[in-house]
């Protein structure tokens, strides 16, 4: 199997007028350039994503309890600052590269139906979902977030209330994998009708788009439906930049 078989080649549809005078003889052009910045964005996020566990293993390298109090959370003020600047960075190459797609979807003809557009939607509010979670995260360093200091002097009490900000934050990267759902199911069904991706992949983001519902099904699981967003848009970053340099 080739890689113009694995990737996909643009469909009939994409009959774009070649006379240099009218507007459309641009169209193949521009989505060649919406392709690549799509796929730079898709490895962006990846790329940006992997600093996170890498901050994890960090702060328990140096000792950091696993339920911190105040007290944890100002030896490592700095913690704050740097996940919000990586959460929204995410959520920004987030949006470049499923408005990128999108557009170039529309200039091939393909995304037009109802379904289409559903699948935009919940790509949008996952990629959005970044910011709710580096506003939350940053909010814990804030004075307000201080404030829980004077509230109680206890310990292990500050230790439930930073669980409770920890599980509103998971509440959000959910949010990411319930999003990440409709935007693989977009990719699998008209990204391979506007030729951006080809069958294989099709396939493998059709896969993508199913396994977040196990979290539905198995009680207490891990939040794996983040993992499957972040690993998604790697892989289709890859195919894009593979594609446009072909296009």
């Amino acid at each position: 199997m080739s890689t113009a078989d694995l990737l996909g080649n643009a469909e009939p549809h994409d009959d774009f007028s070649t006379h240099p005078s009218t507007p459309a003889a641009k169209a193949p052009d521009e989505v060649r350039d919406l392709t690549r910045m799509a796929g730079w964005a898709g490895v962006a996020v990846f790329a940006l994503w992997l600093c996170q566990p890498l901050l994890v293993g960090l702060l328990a390298s140096s000792g950091a309890d696993d339920t911190p109090d105040m007290a944890a959370l100002e030896a490592n003020s700095w913690v704050g600052g740097f996940e919000a600047v990586v959460f929204s960075a995410i959520g920004a190459a987030s949006l470049v590269m499923v408005l990128a797609v999108w557009r170039a979807m529309r200039l091939t003809g393909a995304a037009e139906g109802i379904l289409s557009s559903v699948g935009l939607a919940m790509a949008l509010v996952g990629a959005t979902a970044w910011f709710w979670v580096a506003g939350h995260g940053l909010s814990m360093y804030t004075s307000v977030g201080a404030g829980l200091a004077d509230v109680s002097a206890d310990s292990e009490i500050q230790a439930a209330s930073l669980q409770a900000s920890y599980l509103a934050v998971t509440a959000g990267l959910l949010v990411v994998g319930i999003g990440s759902v409709g935007w693989n199911a977009l990719l699998a069904t008209t990204g391979r009708r506007s030729g951006l991706i080809g069958r294989p992949l099709s396939v493998v983001f059709g896969v993508f788009a199913a396994i977040p519902l196990y979290q539905a099904a198995v009680p207490f699981a891990a939040p794996w439906p983040l993992i499957v967003a972040v690993l998604s848009s790697l892989v289709l970053g890859i195919a894009l930049l593979v594609t446009s340099r072909k296009r």
